[in-house]
């Protein structure tokens, strides 16, 4: 039995409050699979812990997520509404820890499924199923180097694209679409390209690459659609779609489009991979107006386990981790359709601590 080193970093916000108890959920699937071996080293980072020590991280993090097998994490910036990031510049919390669980660990692909999970209210009309899953590079583009402003009248970033990433994240949306039943609308395993083309020179880029790599993959079908005809289409039409890639901005955007089809973000999983070690994080952000108000909603940081259980299973063809994904699942599952309670945003008037010892509970009861 494999030993897996999970390093736990809840940072900021609301994450401080989560993601323990998403570990503690991890330690309930362990108990029960069984064949399972875990362990979680905590470590602190963020704006707060640098409020509170001026360091950004605690000593050897960086070392300690290398040698982990798996990052699991919180979000990084405002933890008190009465304190902005944007009055502590010199910390710059969202760019320096994003890349390092991303650029630095070498994670380019920003992996977001988007599966309508049964129980869960989806805002679209007279959808009931939705599954397909966006493909975000995650360090390159506008956001790779802060950019300048000039004076009062001129301020430019400069958008960086590069073959070797673009070329990874675009081999594995093809095999992603392999392995993936396809589309809803009639099952047929696709790769839609959302860019900006005809006017963006690192957009065209994108599409020259994918161009090239598609023909290796005979039985998936590529297409290229302008991104923001592709949010529309995406809101109107999701079955039409099974893997989706973007680029880093506009990946962000429609992150949180694709977040808000299957219930919001505070239901949403996220993950980076493709580097040294896996990261992953609920969608949701800080949330400083909940911090200390017991009303965050869990469900995304118990979503993000159970893809945290399935992509590191995996990677090392681990039948237990998997299981543990598909038992997390199913708790989530029997306790939304047997309308189970629910925090504020997802309609009920449950506490943070209620809904997460619900699940917890199901974990332990709920047949897989």
């Amino acid at each position: 039995m494999r030993r897996y080193n999970i390093a736990v970093v809840p940072l900021d916000g609301v994450g401080k409050h989560l993601v323990p108890l998403g570990v503690d959920a991890l330690r309930k699937v362990q108990a029960v699979i069984g064949g399972m071996d875990l362990t979680f080293q905590f470590y602190d980072a963020g704006f707060e812990y640098f409020l509170n020590t001026g360091k950004k991280t605690a000593d050897g993090l960086k070392e300690a997520l290398e040698a982990a097998d798996a990052m699991f994490c919180g979000s990084s910036g405002q933890f008190d509404v009465n304190i902005p990031p944007s009055d502590h510049p010199e910390f710059n919390v969202g760019g320096k820890l994003t890349q390092l669980f991303r650029g630095v660990m070498g994670n380019t692909i920003g992996l977001r499924p988007f599966t309508l999970m049964p129980g869960f209210e989806c805002p679209l009309k007279n959808k009931e199923r939705i599954d397909m899953v966006l493909l975000r590079q995650t360090t390159e583009g506008s956001y790779r180097t802060p950019g300048t402003i000039v004076g009062k009248s001129m301020a430019y970033d400069v958008n960086i694209v590069t073959r070797e990433p673009t070329e990874a994240i675009a081999r594995y949306a093809f095999k992603l679409a392999q392995k993936r039943n396809g589309r809803l609308q009639d099952g047929k395993k696709m790769v839609t390209l959302g860019v900006k083309f005809g006017s963006v020179t690192c957009f065209e880029f994108y599409r020259q690459i994918f161009a090239e790599i598609s023909p290796q993959y005979p039985d998936v079908e590529f297409q290229t659609t302008q991104v923001d005809a592709l949010a529309e289409h995406i809101l109107k039409a999701p079955d039409r779609f099974n893997v989706v890639v973007c680029d880093n901005i506009c990946g962000d955007i429609l992150g949180d489009v694709g977040s808000f089809m299957i219930g919001g973000m505070g239901v949403a999983p996220t993950a980076d991979i493709g580097g040294v070690t896996p990261h992953f994080r609920p969608n949701h952000g800080t949330f400083p107006r909940a911090v200390g108000q017991n009303r965050a909603n869990p469900v995304a940081t118990f979503m993000t386990a159970a893809l945290m259980l399935e992509i590191v299973g995996n990677d090392h063809d681990d039948d237990a981790l998997r299981a543990g994904a598909k038992l997390i699942h199913a708790a989530v599952e029997s306790h939304f359709t047997r309308d189970g309670v629910r925090t504020k945003d997802m309609g009920g008037t449950a506490t943070t601590d209620e809904v997460a010892g619900a699940l917890i509970e199901a974990i332990g009861t709920v047949k897989v």
